[in-house]
């Protein structure tokens, strides 16, 4: 007998520069009703990060730069949570940064990054700093989205990597994907609630 397809699967599947959708009722203090923009995702494994996770600092807080940084810090996921990374859309501008999705960048060298900052200021700059990633073994993702954790999602701008307004971020993205997700985005984080 065949098994029927619960609400949220859809017909999408993880790719470096494409985004997961948290299951609405996913607990996790990392990933509850998240919004995870992949980097990487092939044999080898996966990783990426949370984008709608601000903590209440800024990278002024965390490190010594030469340059005023406005933008909030975000939680990136629980791997590696001392340690800084960024995406931006500088390209090869910045040394040993490595292309992730269209005109997306993962890190690269630091010093190279806060003396193009220096030298052009932040004005026409797009980046986002997070402390941590969220990384998943080889086939460990693929399961979690058989075990409905995670919607894959290919159709949302390259830009929300940069979105500012978190508040209803994955509310947003989540009616995005159509009218069975939209009843999903509009469900209560506790269905107690209902």
């Amino acid at each position: 007998m065949k098994k029927t397809s619960l609400i949220f699967e859809n017909n999408q599947h993880p790719k470096a520069g494409g985004f997961l959708l948290s299951d609405p009722f996913m607990g996790d203090p990392f990933f509850e009703r998240s919004v995870v923009y992949l980097c990487q995702h092939d044999p080898e494994g996966t990783f990426g990060f949370v984008l709608n996770n601000p903590i209440g600092l800024k990278l002024n807080d965390v490190i010594d730069v030469d340059f005023e940084f406005d933008e909030p810090l975000f939680i990136g996921g629980p791997v590696a949570k001392n340690q800084l990374f960024f995406l931006h859309n500088l390209g090869d501008k910045i040394l040993h940064s490595l292309p992730c999705g269209k005109n997306i960048f993962f890190s690269g060298d630091f010093d190279s990054l806060v003396l193009y900052i220096q030298e052009h200021g932040l004005e026409k700059i797009k980046i986002k700093f997070f402390v941590g990633y969220s990384g998943w073994d080889e086939n460990q993702l693929d399961k979690e989205i058989e075990e409905h954790s995670w919607i894959a999602v290919n159709n949302l701008p390259t830009h929300y990597v940069f979105e500012k307004d978190m508040q209803h971020f994955w509310k947003q993205c989540m009616e995005q994907q159509g009218a069975k997700f939209k009843m999903i985005a509009n469900f209560p984080k506790n269905p107690n609630e209902n």
